[in-house]
């Protein structure tokens, strides 16, 4: 498992090269706080307090519903893997809201959705964050 999160890593910039959105930042949360890279609608996430990796995929509100009030509105699925003793991988979804920081390329974001682990005990976590980022 950990050897498939590292090749998807570091696939991550060669996927949508074309693409001119690329953001980097940083979050704090649970279960995991740290450093965060997003290019085109795919998005990294490693954990550096408590160890750990996401992967997910981004689909802005706004788009899919084609109703622009939503700006700034997305889902996300993915997966994820912590290093914890009774936590450790699953799949996991939830909703994030971001707002522009002054009149330059910076945001404040967060997000809340559940995480389905799969280890010893089986079961959804509520989980949640807060972060900021750049866009280059």
């Amino acid at each position: 498992m950990k050897r498939i999160l590292v090749i998807l890593a570091l696939m991550l910039p060669a996927t949508s090269a074309y693409s001119q959105s690329f953001s980097a930042g940083v979050f704090l949360g649970t279960p995991m706080s740290g450093i965060t890279v997003t290019q085109a609608n795919l998005r990294l996430s490693l954990g550096l307090d408590n160890l750990g990796v996401a992967i997910d995929g981004l689909w802005s509100l706004s788009e899919w519903l084609a109703r622009p009030e939503l700006q700034g509105v997305y889902g996300y699925t993915g997966i994820q893997w912590v290093n914890d003793d009774v936590h450790e991988w699953g799949p996991k979804a939830g909703l994030g809201i971001s707002v522009p920081v002054g009149h330059g390329n910076a945001e404040l974001y967060g997000e809340a959705g559940s995480t389905w682990y799969w280890k010893e005990d089986a079961g959804f976590e509520l989980e949640g964050l807060i972060g900021l980022r750049m866009h280059f």
